[in-house]
């Protein structure tokens, strides 16, 4: 795997230090960022984007409607990969699946790999003059110990150490800063036998990371702050434990729909219910008049998952898309994404700018007038946000590899789609996604120079992994 040596980071921060006003905007405060990122959220979901499918009709996300009406929606954004753990490592590494350390779930991180060599993203935002902040599900993969979520770059850190312990929504317990912290309101002494729906017994977890977001950024209004809010709704716990793990404060009038199952209740409630968390967040950044310079960031980590409400047809989680998580087919890595940034992006305005998450990164130290250096494989969509497309950096191609469900590679280049299973002796497809955004119309056959080129690319961006490669007997 690739390392970056003690040398060249002294170097950089020797730069630094000698080019303080290098910065393009150093004698001006950079624009706040606040990123949420969602858990499963499914793209055909999210009314926002104007598909306006089945359960869109059904789940009631008003802020988030009001977000996109007054914000940007992106219609070719992609998660960091095709499942939580590796999706959330590109964003906090800058590394895209080809070169990440986590490609694939696995319920611990190796030992020695993380920190990396390289800058990961809180260090990245710190560097650029940001105070930072995570919430959440925040481990890059498995679970980390304290020190790893530390490592990060965090300056004030709330949520869990993996992936697993993060699921309840009513743990009686929190790490905060490293510290694991007893939330007694959650004992079973006090929530007594537990139900689906707890009206006001205990605490739920995404109302307390919204109060915690809000308390930050009223203590640091004074200072450009990201904030990174890793939300775990809507995913559920696939039967490990009661009700799915869709236990909330309130079914949010979803009982008055008797066609739905109590499962598909839960569900919708809980999407409802981060929904107005985020108008919390959104009504606090007003109030503190900070809007004309925070830029706030929706999103989902992955495709839609539908286990957590019985895999039923109720809901329409990948639109037109092909397959859905664990799948580098686009329902798997074709995401929601909206930008709210006021007196700056346009409302109402729509962009076809193809972002994945591994462009967060880049975006934080351009806003800190920062370079993008060659240790971020993504690109700075600063200009896209700033309404400045003749500044956008152009994407030659996007790639990604998945190790779940056979050893799968994708490659997205301008309206050309490759996708290939079964390492490097799998037969690629090809797919004109401008013309088929279902994947439905396999066109190798008809442009084998592109399937030349595609193939070069995966050989290039493919780092060799110690535990995830490409070898077909793997």
């Amino acid at each position: 795997m690739k390392k970056y040596g003690p040398l060249k980071r002294v170097l950089f921060i020797t730069l630094i230090g000698i080019f303080p006003l290098s910065r393009g905007i150093a004698n001006q405060r950079p624009p706040n960022i606040i990123y949420i990122n969602t858990d499963d959220l499914g793209i055909g979901k999210v009314s926002p984007l104007g598909m306006d499918p089945v359960s869109a009709k059904i789940i009631k996300m008003p802020h988030l409607d009001q977000l996109k009406e007054d914000g940007m929606v992106f219609t070719e954004a992609y998660a960091g990969n095709a499942v939580c753990g590796p999706s959330r490592c590109t964003l906090l590494s800058g590394k895209h699946p080809g070169h990440a350390i986590w490609r694939a779930n696995r319920k611990t991180m190796p030992e020695g790999v993380w920190p990396p060599d390289y800058p990961l993203l809180g260090t990245v935002a710190r560097d650029a003059g940001y105070v930072t902040a995570a919430f959440g599900k925040i481990s890059a993969g498995g679970t980390m110990t304290p020190e790893q979520i530390s490592a990060t770059g965090w300056d004030y850190w709330l949520g869990y150490l993996g992936h697993i312990d993060c699921r309840s929504f009513y743990n009686d317990y929190i790490w905060e800063n490293g510290v694991r912290k007893p939330i007694p309101e959650n004992t079973q002494e006090k929530i007594g036998d537990l139900l689906p729906v707890l009206g006001d017994k205990g605490i739920f977890i995404e109302d307390l990371y919204a109060d915690k977001i809000i308390d930050f950024i009223t203590t640091h209004k004074d200072q450009p702050f990201f904030v990174y809010f890793a939300s775990t709704v809507p995913h559920g716990d696939g039967g490990h434990v009661p009700f799915y793990g869709l236990w909330t404060p309130s079914l949010e009038g979803y009982d008055q729909y008797p066609e739905l199952s109590q499962r598909e209740q839960l569900y919708c409630a809980l999407i409802t219910r981060h929904d107005r968390n985020v108008g919390r967040i959104r009504a606090a950044v007003e109030k503190l008049g900070l809007a004309e310079n925070t830029i706030l960031i929706w999103t989902s980590d992955n495709g839609d998952e539908n286990s957590y409400y019985g895999h039923t047809d109720t809901f329409d989680g990948n639109g037109p898309f092909r397959k859905m998580k664990r799948s580098l087919y686009e329902g798997g890595i074709r995401v929601p994404m909206i930008a709210y940034w006021k007196g700056t992006i346009p409302a109402g305005h729509v962009s076809a700018q193809q972002t994945t998450q591994v462009d967060l990164m880049p975006t934080l130290a351009d806003a800190g007038g920062n370079p993008v250096t060659a240790e971020m494989d993504g690109i700075s969509i600063m200009p896209t946000l700033r309404g400045e497309p003749e500044k956008q950096t152009a994407r030659e191609y996007l790639y990604f590899e998945f190790y779940e469900g056979g050893q799968q590679q994708s490659v997205r280049m301008g309206d050309w789609k490759a996708y290939r299973k079964g390492g490097w002796n799998g037969t690629i497809e090809l797919y004109d996604l401008s013309k088929d955004i279902g994947e439905t119309t396999d066109l190798a056959q008809q442009r084998p120079e592109l399937i030349e080129r595609m193939a070069a690319i995966m050989r290039k961006e493919h780092e060799p992994h110690p535990i995830w490669n490409l070898d077909e007997k793997k």
